[in-house]
């Protein structure tokens, strides 16, 4: 019956536009939808503040000489990882990047 349904799909052009039509479709849903509810998921730190002009400049050569290539933020869920490089990098404290 497997076989039966995926080769009639394979046959048929539109059938086949189709499914890819809507796996696309819902494929795009669900990467987009949490996009709406971002403000509420993301916590609101109470000690951020807006960057200054040097720290903006600073962020400005940061990003012309490419150092967040190498540098960008990382997700270290090990422990040994955050004994050595300390906490991961939260969603709040790039909210000005």
């Amino acid at each position: 019956m497997r076989e039966f349904f995926h080769r009639k799909l394979e046959r048929s052009a539109i059938g086949f536009v189709l499914a890819i039509i809507g796996v696309s479709a819902i494929g795009g849903f669900v990467e987009i939808a949490p996009l709406f509810t971002i403000g509420e998921t993301v916590e609101k730190a109470p000690d951020m503040r807006v960057y200054t002009p040097l720290e903006l400049a600073g962020r400005n050569i940061y990003i012309r000489e490419g150092c967040y290539l190498c540098h960008s933020q990382m997700i270290r869920t090990l422990r040994d990882e955050v004994e050595r490089y300390g906490p991961y990098s939260l969603a709040v404290e790039s909210q000005y990047d």
